[in-house]
């Protein structure tokens, strides 16, 4: 029998975690089908009541971020969910190595997500604030001449392709990599993570 203590291991998502990703998941898919109902001429006759799904497609573009917001706004500068939301900010030599290695999904990391995860989160917080304010400026919440709103539709135009290619690689990704999904949704360790988390102990 060994002596040897067995070692924990800490949840790659906690609670809060888990809630946040799930809301803004939820409002995100809402966005996608709603906006894509109203972009496309082909999809009217699914619609019915275009003024409703011009409103939850407007509340949900609200909603989108709060999530995350208030948990950045009201989580104390120190505490364990602050810290796991700024981890996907950071970058170390690991993530620089990770970048140059030619088979990136089994390369270092410097904690919970590699490289490739960090900028998918970058991209999709930027591209929801950019959609946001494009948004705004459409529906007239942003007084603004008619160039500038014209320029917004441009840009939501070319942010909903964005996005919705990269939404697709990122579900395509989850299937490839279930035991992401299950961490992710039940919190659960998968034998992969508990394996790394173990070398680096």
């Amino acid at each position: 029998m060994s002596d040897q203590p067995t070692p924990s291991f800490t949840p790659r998502f906690i609670m809060s975690e888990r809630l946040i990703h799930w809301s803004v998941a939820v409002c995100f898919v809402t966005l996608l089908l709603t906006g894509s109902l109203l972009y496309f001429p082909a999809l009217a006759p699914v619609v019915g009541d275009r003024a409703l799904i011009v409103e939850v497609h407007i509340y949900a573009g609200f909603l989108v971020l709060l999530p995350l917001l208030l948990a950045m706004v009201y989580s104390p500068s120190h505490s364990e969910l602050r810290l796991r939301l700024l981890e996907l900010g950071t970058w170390g030599e690991s993530d620089r190595d990770w970048l140059k290695r030619p088979m990136k999904l089994d390369g270092p990391t410097t904690g919970r997500f590699n490289a490739g995860q960090k900028l998918n989160g970058a991209f999709f917080l930027s591209s929801l604030i950019a959609m946001c304010l494009t948004g705004l400026v459409m529906g007239l919440y942003i007084p603004s001449p008619l160039s500038a709103r014209q320029g917004a539709t441009f840009l939501h135009d070319i942010g909903f392709y964005l996005m919705t290619i990269v939404f697709l690689g990122h579900v395509i990704m989850v299937i490839r990599h279930r035991g992401s999904f299950s961490e992710m949704a039940f919190g659960k360790e998968s034998p992969k993570l508990e394996h790394r988390v173990v070398k680096r102990q």
